[in-house]
């Protein structure tokens, strides 16, 4: 299994679009094969947007990174976000 952590700041004005966002990404994303928890919350220390997700191998993740839906989260995040996702992988 693989374990999948990441944060990222909202850019200034863009914290509800990203949220917004993110409501529809986790339910395709749940629907997804391979998929045994996908969740974002909220950090207690800044404005970041956390994620966390488990996949049952790595076929898995990377058949997640080609679906419509992980493509269209990412590009409507374009412009959104203050700087690059910081991102974080452990094998379970």
């Amino acid at each position: 299994m693989l374990l999948i952590t990441g944060s990222a700041l909202p850019a200034e004005g863009a914290r509800d679009h990203v949220i917004a966002s993110v409501h529809d990404m986790v339910e395709a994303t749940r629907a997804d094969e391979g998929c045994v928890y996908y969740a974002f919350t909220a950090s207690l220390d800044d404005d970041a947007i956390v994620s966390t997700e488990v996949w049952k191998n790595r076929a898995a993740l990377e058949a997640h990174m080609s679906h419509d839906h992980t493509r269209q989260f990412l590009a409507g995040l374009d412009g959104a976000l203050a700087g690059e996702p910081v991102m974080n992988e452990i094998e379970l």
